[in-house]
């Protein structure tokens, strides 16, 4: 049963209060992700780079260039948009950095500095450096995205958006060698290129040609029933 004291003041019932003194010495922490291979590192890392693509803040930052800095237009085929009506999109690429790229920097630059590497702070870092514009990107069509990553298609870092050598100056001492020699080989071609270099984009004609068969003549019944008597002359030549 609650007992009520009136309060004549108010005139209203209120429920009795008692304070009570709880020290803790110390909180609950979790536990940090420990490596036992380089290919639990690499699945870690890929479990926060999901966690970040599918976080709010990284969608709410995606809507936000889109609108603001026209990444709806391929960087390559000029033509492509995305916009209502159309069944293609355009993706957000890293460039020259992945995302797998900025978030093993990340790991490092706080393994280094005993700072938590669990996937919430790490997660955080992340999505700081977008929204500080110190993440490079560039907007591709599906295909061009692919083609990007198999290393079909280059883009000099002159036609990246965002400050990405700002994250390279900030994060330099905790980068591996393998992300900083990418970067110098991007570099190098950058230097030596003005546009978007690619053998995948050249129109290449293939004709097969088979040893010992003919290919088989068409019936001179076939082709009036095609063309008509007037177009067999027509019909032979483009068929020929």
């Amino acid at each position: 049963m609650i007992l009520y004291r009136q309060n004549f003041a108010e005139g209203k019932k209120i429920r009795p209060v008692r304070n009570m003194q709880i020290h803790i010495d110390e909180l609950p922490q979790r536990s940090e992700p420990k490596y036992n291979t380089p290919r639990d590192r690499e699945k870690y890392i890929k479990t926060i780079e999901q966690l970040v693509r599918r976080s709010d803040p990284y969608k709410a930052y995606i809507r936000f260039i889109r609108e603001n800095f026209d990444m709806n237009q391929c960087l390559i085929l000029k033509n492509v948009r995305s916009v209502s009506g159309k069944h293609y999109r355009i993706e957000i690429h890293h460039e020259p950095f992945t995302l797998f790229d900025i978030i093993e920097t990340v790991i490092n630059k706080r393994l280094q500095l005993e700072e938590p590497i669990t996937t919430l702070p790490v997660s955080d870092e992340v999505m700081g450096l977008h929204y500080e514009g110190k993440v490079g990107l560039v907007p591709l069509t599906v295909t061009m995205h692919e083609l990007v990553h198999s290393g079909r298609v280059f883009i000099p870092l002159q036609y990246v958006y965002q400050d990405y050598a700002g994250f390279f100056r900030e994060y330099e001492h905790y980068f591996n060698q393998n992300t900083v020699d990418k970067l110098e080989a991007k570099v190098n071609l950058s230097m030596h290129s003005d546009s978007i270099v690619s053998d995948a984009l050249d129109v290449e004609f293939v004709y097969t040609e088979v040893d010992g068969f003919s290919f088989p003549e068409i019936p001179e019944e076939w082709k009036n029933a095609i063309s008509g008597p007037d177009d067999v002359n027509e019909m032979e030549v483009i068929l020929e």
